[in-house]
């Protein structure tokens, strides 16, 4: 896949590129950079996290004088930039049939799949869909709001599934990680489960705990007389409306609110801070998956109230 994104690169003839590539891609940033200072291309990567598409550096490429940002994993978020970005998802080729064959009594009583992914193993599928028709299974796939292909969920976006919950009798997620599959799990009642690549297994998602940590925070926020309102600076992710929305209708009932902006955040940048609760208004995993890593409660904003 090197060699085609180089290519894909060279295409848009920069002098200096911005490079951003998620954890997991890390190993690979030298090689790329060797590959293209050799090209003639002026190469800076990006070490700061890249926790998806909404979180493009564009400004800080800007700064550097780059002319063309590369951001490679995630699929195009319809991000406004300062400068051109190529996106290249990097797809990974994954044949499920093997982990279904062997796990298939786990989806017995279930006839109706609804089948979602992320981008990166979005082509697995077809063949996953192809492989469940053939043992009598019926699979639907949906195109959701914000993603470009049918099937594919993020973070902040799983109606990919929640489109056909009332067609399903179960969801079938493939790609590594429990964030995708547990935030559709959070919003659906049909059970969901998840195939993983990397460890060839198939599971069923358990998000008990994280409802009962979701219903805590609830309570918490409800008693609440203080307020921050957390935004993130990231260009996909810098939700100033809807903080002050928030804002406005909290301090209608009374409380007391701060809004309070920062790039990532993080549990350590709130600690000096006296409020009873946070709202969050960036990724919706920061009160998810790292809800109880927080001093104070935390909430999404359709948690709120």
């Amino acid at each position: 896949m090197l060699a085609e994104l180089v290519k894909k690169i060279k295409e848009r003839k920069p002098k200096r590129v911005f490079i951003q590539l998620p954890e997991g891609l890390l190993s690979k940033a030298q090689e790329l950079e060797e590959a293209l200072e050799k090209e003639g291309i002026e190469v800076v990567i990006s070490l700061e996290p890249c926790y998806g598409a909404c979180d493009v550096r564009d400004c800080e490429a800007a700064r550097l004088g780059c002319d063309l940002l590369v951001h490679v994993g995630h699929a195009n978020f319809g991000v406004k930039t300062q400068i051109p970005v190529l996106y290249y998802e990097w797809r990974i080729n994954f044949d499920p049939k093997d982990v279904l064959e062997k796990n298939l009594e786990k989806l017995n009583e279930f006839e109706k799949i609804g089948l979602v992914s992320s981008v990166n193993f979005i082509d697995s599928l077809e063949i996953a869909k192809k492989f469940l028709e053939s043992k009598g299974k019926k699979c639907f796939l949906e195109k959701g709001e914000r993603t470009l292909y049918p099937g594919q969920i993020l973070g902040c976006d799983v109606s990919a599934g929640t489109k056909i919950e009332n067609l399903v009798d179960c969801f079938l997620f493939i790609g590594s990680g429990i964030f995708h599959p547990l935030g559709l799990a959070l919003k659906v009642t049909k059970p969901v489960f998840s195939l993983n690549p990397e460890k060839l297994e198939l599971t069923r998602v358990d998000a008990e705990k994280f409802f009962r940590q979701r219903e805590v925070a609830k309570a918490l926020s409800k008693e609440s007389k203080t307020y921050g309102i957390l935004v993130s600076t990231k260009p996909g992710q810098a939700n100033i409306t809807l903080a002050k929305k928030i804002k406005k209708e909290l301090e209608s009932k009374g409380k007391k609110c701060y809004l309070f902006a920062m790039d990532t955040i993080t549990p350590e940048k709130l600690l000096g801070l006296n409020v009873d609760c946070y709202v969050n208004c960036a990724c919706p995993r920061i009160a998810i998956e790292n809800r109880t890593l927080f001093k104070k409660p935390i909430v999404n904003p359709e948690e709120l109230m």
